[in-house]
């Protein structure tokens, strides 16, 4: 179609291009920016992604539990997941940007949930706004970030150290009722509380922390004393029962109480504190040490320390020095008599005495022992030494002490009486046991040292007693007092200067018998397979003569040891052919020309005996002992032991003889196989007058068989002959 065909009036349209950005793009451009700035706002906002573990999920939720600081919202869970050995749950948290600085190695976290008990409720903010996650910093001087933790089971001990307060250590024995949110009171205003307890590093004693409020802090010096008041407690003696109840938060909850003297200084931080068990232990009063003898039976838990009947203080602890060799008191006295605190005091130990001769302190059998106080001059002081009542008695002059030595105690116990011709002169203060020997202490009045003299003879007469001598049957039965608590009784002999050890003789008769052997005596030591029918008191005789007697025996090894005294006026007689035996009761020898008998004297019949004499060539000594015989004939017989060697012994036997042209010299006492050389060792014993010139170098022995033929036969017996 051409121009010429269009309508006159139609106009043809301008086509323009439009060269800018249109407005319908801004919307989408909008949209991309702010889709972007929400972006880079949600990464910022999102901070520091941290994965703690748990033990278990209880509690928490992803999406609303909170991580806060000192209540402070700085984090928030996301995700909540199970760890890859299922043992253990792990959450996913993001920590907002301006705490992430609270991030390092020494970071801990904890559940904070709410609990409640008889001692109050805790995490009551969490009742409110759900359980929530508590983090506490280490070091922020750490620039080290960490981003994988392991929670605490429940919030760290040393929590309240980072708040205001006084922070104490308190170190007790047990627990007894206290509990974390037990109360500290103070003339029973609550100032503080337990908010942490664990036992030691040796597992022996409990370590309470614990926390004062600041506005107390003051009350608190280097010389309070804690002690548990919770509970019922409840003291009983014989004046009767004194029960304490204390408020009813300390008797469900547990609470501990706080005394602070005046003159205190003030402490520091973590401070540690002894905690009593009871007001009675605490000691409130001046503090002293006082050293105790062993065995001394003091209660540590408020034992008394008395004066004129009053009691003035109490024992509070009981503990080894630190070398270990003594027990140390802590005590406290009240400050009323602190005048008496001198180093010219002493403390006795006051123990129960129960005996059939009387009664004193009965009331320590319940109680336990106490101490008395008995004022002295000379400087102020606080470490003392006690003492036992004997002990104190004699240090006043009031009585000499004595030790008797024995083999028995023969049942004396403290307190017996040491009698003089019936009369009391002393008592036994103690008696104990060292090695094999039994020390009697004693104690003389000082009116009667006039008695002890060098040589005293002490024996027991506290009981009835028979004796057989040769004058007929002696028997001897104390008073009846004696005869229930034992006694012992002396003989005042010799010069006056005593000694300050005594033996002591089990009857009157051994301690006479001791008169002679003061006047002077050899000892001498026999040994012997068995102990033969003798005692002590036995008489030791030299052809049928009486020059001493047995002292006493004892078991050594395989072997019994007797020991014996010879009168100097006989020791002479002890030479290096001295031989002892047996000679007890009547001797037989019977043999082919007919019976011997041949009686020991009166007393050996009676205690046995043992005899000597001088024999050559006979061995008498075992080591350095003599021996001891069975017998004259054994002793006679036994001569000297040689040892022979034998390719065989068909025809040889115990006791076979020795004989020489005939004679009779010696015979086999062993024979023992020697397997390792096919031999066969046989020891015999030469006759002691042949000895000599038989058992020497250059002798030889030989086997003599029996022979039998059809003409003839020779003697029907083994002979072992020996040819020079």
């Amino acid at each position: 179609m051409s121009n010429e065909s269009l309508p006159p009036s139609s106009h043809l349209p301008k086509v323009k291009r439009n060269k800018g950005i249109s407005p319908l793009w801004a919307l989408p451009i909008l949209t991309m920016l702010l889709a972007g700035w929400l972006v880079v706002k949600a990464i910022h906002d999102a901070g520091q992604r941290v994965q703690i573990y748990f033990s278990d999920a209880a509690g928490l939720v992803a999406g609303r539990t909170t991580i806060r600081y000192q209540g402070l919202e700085v984090g928030m869970v996301r995700d909540i997941n199970l760890s890859e050995g299922l043992d253990s749950i792990y959450v996913d948290a993001d920590i907002y940007p301006e705490a992430t600085k609270l991030l390092s190695k020494e970071t801990r976290f904890w559940l904070v949930k709410p609990t409640a008990s008889l001692s109050g409720i805790s995490g009551l903010d969490a009742l409110v706004s759900g359980n929530y996650i508590s983090i506490q910093p280490g070091s922020l001087e750490s620039k080290e970030l960490e981003t994988k933790f392991v929670a605490l089971d429940k919030a760290p001990a040393d929590l309240r150290d980072t708040l205001d307060g006084l922070s104490i250590t308190l170190k007790a024995k047990d627990l007894g009722g206290i509990s974390v949110g037990s109360q500290i009171v103070y003339k029973k205003i609550p100032i503080g509380e337990i908010y942490h307890y664990q036992l030691d590093d040796k597992g022996q004693n409990v370590i309470i922390q614990a926390s004062i409020k600041e506005e107390y802090r003051h009350i608190i010096t280097d010389k309070s004393r804690f002690w548990n008041v919770s509970g019922i407690g409840a003291h009983f003696d014989f004046k009767g029962i004194d029960v304490r109840l204390e408020s009813l938060s300390a008797l469900f909850s547990g609470a501990i109480a706080v005394d602070s003297p005046d003159d205190g200084l003030p402490v520091d931080t973590n401070t540690q504190f002894k905690l009593y068990k009871d007001v009675q232990t605490a000691g409130r009063g001046i503090a002293i040490k006082v050293t105790l003898p062993d065995d001394n039976k003091i209660s540590p838990a408020g034992a008394p320390i008395m004066y004129r009947g009053l009691e003035v203080g109490q024992v509070t602890d009981l503990s080894l020095s630190e070398d270990r060799e003594s027990i140390i008191a802590s005590a406290a006295i009240q400050p009323a008599f602190s005048d008496m605190l001198n180093s010219g005091s002493q403390f006795i130990l006051e123990e129960a005495k129960v005996s059939l001769s009387g009664v004193e302190n009965i009331s320590n059998l319940v109680k336990g022992n106490f101490l008395t106080l008995v004022p002295g001059g000379g400087d102020k002081a606080r470490n003392f030494t006690a003492i036992r009542k004997n002990d104190f008695n004699r240090q006043q002059a009031r009585s000499i002490p004595l030790q008797l030595v024995s083999n028995n105690s023969f049942g004396l116990e403290p307190g017996a009486n040491i009698l003089y011709r019936g009369i009391q002169v002393g008592v036994i203060s103690k008696v104990s046991l060292k090695d094999e020997t039994v020390l009697i202490d004693t104690l003389i009045d000082n009116n009667y040292a006039s008695l002890l003299r060098s040589n005293n003879r002490f024996f027991v007469t506290g009981s009835a007693s028979a004796e057989l001598t040769e004058s007929g049957l002696r028997v001897t039965v104390p008073p009846a007092k004696q005869l229930l608590t034992g006694s012992i009784s002396f003989v005042s002999d010799g010069l006056s200067k005593a000694k300050k050890s005594y033996p002591l003789y089990a009857s009157q008769s051994l301690a006479e018998l001791a008169k002679s052997n003061q006047a002077g005596s050899i000892a001498v030591t026999l040994v012997a397979n068995e102990l033969p029918p003798v005692s002590k008191g036995s008489p030791i005789l030299y052809r049928n003569l009486e020059v001493g007697s047995v002292l006493d025996y004892k078991l050594k090894g395989k072997n019994v040891v007797i020991t014996t005294h010879i009168d100097n006026r006989y020791k002479h007689l002890i030479t290096d052919s001295t031989v002892f035996w047996n000679r007890s009761g009547v001797e037989f020898n019977a043999s082919l020309s007919g019976v011997s008998v041949k009686a020991s004297p009166l007393k050996t019949l009676v205690q046995g005996g043992i005899a000597f004499d001088s024999l050559d060539s006979v061995e008498n000594k075992q080591g350095s002992h003599y021996k001891l015989y069975e017998s004259f004939d054994n002793a006679r017989k036994f001569g000297h032991t040689i040892t022979l060697t034998a390719s065989n012994a068909d025809s040889l036997s115990i006791g076979t003889g020795i004989e020489y042209n005939g004679v009779k010299i010696g015979e086999l006492t062993s024979l023992t196989p020697d397997f390792d050389s096919k031999s066969v060792v046989l020891e015999a014993r030469i006759y002691p007058d042949f000895a000599q010139v038989v058992a020497k170098e250059g002798s030889y022995f030989w086997i003599d068989e029996p022979e039998i033929g059809l003409s003839a036969y020779a003697t029907l017996k083994n002979i072992l002959k020996q040819f020079n």
